[in-house]
């Protein structure tokens, strides 16, 4: 009996202690009304919006889709903070193109979004 009421208390114990756990993964709102923008004459286009994080963030890495290679890496601005307000501009926009956004925190959590800027 001793034994089994060991184990139920050990089973409290580790659900109360993963239910009060936090969440890491850092949440990401665009501050736009829509998922999407428009691209000026130039080819150019203002991303911007806010980041908040439970942990720290470590980077935020934008890439336009398709492509292997960052377009920006940002590594020094939004690093260390909870909150983070930012403003990209993304260049190059021939055609309509889809922008990934990735924001790492430094308890190694990741999110993800798309968003559209046509030409």
């Amino acid at each position: 009996m001793k034994s089994r009421s060991f184990i139920l208390l050990s089973f409290a114990f580790m659900f109360f202690f993963n239910s009060c756990k936090k969440d890491t993964a850092p949440n990401l709102t665009i501050t736009t009304t829509t998922v999407d923008g428009t691209a000026n004459a130039n080819g150019e286009f203002t991303l911007t919006g806010h980041i908040t994080s439970s942990a720290r963030i470590a980077k935020v890495i934008i890439t336009k889709e398709g492509q292997n290679e960052p377009f920006l890496t940002d590594d020094s601005t939004a690093k260390n903070k909870n909150e983070y307000d930012y403003s990209y501009l993304i260049t190059g926009i021939t055609a309509n193109t889809y922008i990934i956004i990735d924001v790492y925190d430094q308890a190694g959590g990741k999110i993800t979004k798309r968003f559209l800027i046509n030409k």
